[in-house]
């Protein structure tokens, strides 16, 4: 009998030692509930377990010796992967959330750990890639996410994920030293449709309300449906509180369609209240407190309306929207006139023609100023109804001129930009001068220097359309928008009106004066004429002469004349 000495069993017990341990590492390998994948130094796949195939689709023979690159879904772009490696390369080991794909080519979201195991060298020897999908679990908590901060009937934001956007919205706007405003918008009378049509009319109405209200707000604005028929809204990067007014106006104008419901005709309309940050609050539950507040003011007030906390703020906008509803029926009501300040010929000075302007007298409040019914009109709407008005009073007035001189005389006639990006304003021209007979030639449409700098091809081709019905272009204010002078060979431009503030400056000597000469110079070398504006004294008067000016205005010569008062002025000139 052969006896095996110490050192031979040692040796022995240490192997079955060894091979109770693969055996245990096998079994552990093979029933793991996650999926594991080995992989060598190029990243060839050397083994997989079991449940990688439950979670891939892949068996073991379909996938050793590839990359794992069968795995990926195509979702993430190779800096993501770039990134992932690097960071195994750095730290030995990766984790984190990634998209890949089955066999069968369904995506799903799995958690995955990458770990690098090297040699006594420091050399690559394998990576071990273990991963679990994680789709059905994202999926839930995000379902569970949704549920808990948004309203499931509107689909917006709740009360309490509104809170939280509220207060960042005040933290961002701090930071960056802006305003921010918040709104409290209560449904007038909901409670009635909900009582006489039933809670599911009244659903569907919540929801139409909360589509409209959405697309009354700004981009960037957040729109939540507080609880019941409230609903709130936050505004950030506030420029002006106008900015604010307009948003509220937009929110109350978009309920004035009645709500078609299930063969229901339904009228509902709203009110507001509006708070400030900083100033009607210094956090979120002063400025909810204050907006609810003034909320209950909008209701006092007879409601469709909105109300600021802050009692000055409120007397402007209560002021602005005044105005805004008698001038909503101005025209209705004729309460539009011109009158026409006289354009005087340099070398004659003799009464060219006139410019135009546009006066408003309400029945209740009296004479507006352009300055304030203007921005609003357009702001409105109504700039391109109002504009037709002016372009047909004007040429009428105009035509009762012909009699008047030998010369006939000349009207310049000032429109708003929107008139020209938004409306036809070379048709509603042409309709002016076929209804009251007046040549085209007698007629200057007067634009702004800041519509053509930022006009595209459609501008330019509705300004050609007007020269040539025989309608001159002027560019009013001239130098104000900072445009090179040598831009104007590019507009369809024939007169240029050089500003009030340039000829104010004349007699200085200083760059004033500089630029007219030069806006003259150029002016001639393009074929233009050239009006002073703004002329005041005998000074300026000689000033603009002396430069070859053609035309001049201003007080020196006379104010705006009403129509009957401008026609003695040129018979006694």
């Amino acid at each position: 009998m052969v006896r095996k000495d110490h050192g031979e069993l040692g040796r022995i017990a240490g192997l079955e030692r060894e091979n109770a341990e693969l055996r245990l590492f096998r079994t552990v390998f093979d029933m793991a509930a996650e999926a594991i994948m080995v992989t060598d130094a190029d990243n060839r796949i050397l083994a997989v377990n079991p449940a990688f195939t439950v979670v891939t689709g892949f068996e073991m023979s379909e996938v050793v010796g590839q990359t794992p690159r069968c795995l990926r879904s195509d979702i993430h772009d190779q800096a993501f992967f770039e990134h992932l490696w690097a960071e195994v390369a750095r730290q030995g080991r990766w984790e984190g959330e990634l998209y890949n794909r089955r066999k069968t080519g369904e995506v799903y979201r799995a958690w995955m750990s990458i770990a690098t195991e090297r040699d006594d060298h420091g050399h690559i020897r394998r990576h071990v890639g273990i991963f679990r999908d994680v789709s059905e679990a994202r999926d839930t908590a995000e379902k569970l996410w949704h549920q808990t901060n948004f309203d499931p009937l509107t689909r917006l934001p709740n009360r309490s994920l509104f809170l939280d956007r509220l207060l960042q919205a005040l933290v961002q706007a701090g930071r960056g030293n802006q305003r921010a405003a918040l709104m409290f918008v209560g449904l007038d009378g909901f409670k009635n449709i909900n009582d006489t049509l039933g809670h599911t009319i009244g659903d569907k109405v919540l929801e139409e309300a909360a589509r409209r209200f959405q697309g009354a707000l700004r981009k960037g604005d957040t729109l939540a449906r507080f609880g019941g028929d409230e609903f709130t809204a936050v505004l950030t990067a506030i420029d002006s509180v106008d900015e604010v007014e307009r948003v509220g106006r937009a929110l109350l104008e978009c309920l004035a369609e009645p709500f078609l419901v299930e063969a229901h005709q339904i009228l509902i309309s709203c009110s507001i209240g509006i708070s400030l940050w900083p100033g009607d609050g210094e956090d979120v539950e002063a400025l909810m407190r204050n907006s609810t507040s003034a909320l209950g003011k909008a209701k006092e007030a007879g409601r469709n309306t909105f109300r600021f906390f802050t009692p000055s703020m409120d007397a402007r906008a209560q002021a602005r929207s005044r105005l805004a509803s008698e001038l909503s029926d101005s025209l209705e009501h004729d309460e539009f006139t011109l009158v026409y300040q006289p354009v005087i010929d340099v070398p004659t000075r003799r009464t060219a023609g006139a410019e135009a302007l546009l006066r408003w007298n309400n029945r209740y409040l009296g004479a507006i100023s352009p300055e304030q019914f203007v921005p609003l009109a357009e702001e409105m709407g109504l700039i391109l109804p109002i504009g037709d008005w002016l372009l047909t009073a004007a040429c009428r007035e105009a035509a009762s001129w012909l009699p008047l001189v030998s010369d006939p005389l000349r009207i310049a006639i000032n429109v708003s930009p929107r008139q020209v990006q938004q409306g036809d304003i070379a048709g509603a021209l042409e309709c002016a001068l076929q209804a009251t007979g007046l040549p085209p030639e007698l007629v200057t449409i007067e634009i702004t220097e800041s519509l053509l700098l930022a006009s595209g091809e459609e501008v330019l081709r509705k300004i050609r359309r007007i020269r040539d019905l025989g309608a001159k272009i002027a560019m009013d204010d001239f130098g104000t928008g900072y445009a090179s002078l040598s831009y104007l060979k590019h507009f369809p431009v024939d007169i240029l009106k050089i500003d009030r503030s340039f000829v104010a400056g004349a007699l200085a000597g200083g760059e004033d004066a500089r630029l007219i000469e030069a806006i003259i110079a150029l002016g001639h070398s393009l074929g233009m004429k050239i009006v002073g504006e703004g002329v005041e004294t005998d000074e300026q008067m000689n000033f603009l002469a002396e430069r070859k000016c053609d035309l001049i205005q201003g007080y020196r010569f006379s104010p705006p004349l009403v129509s009957e008062r401008f026609r003695d002025f040129v018979t006694r000139s």
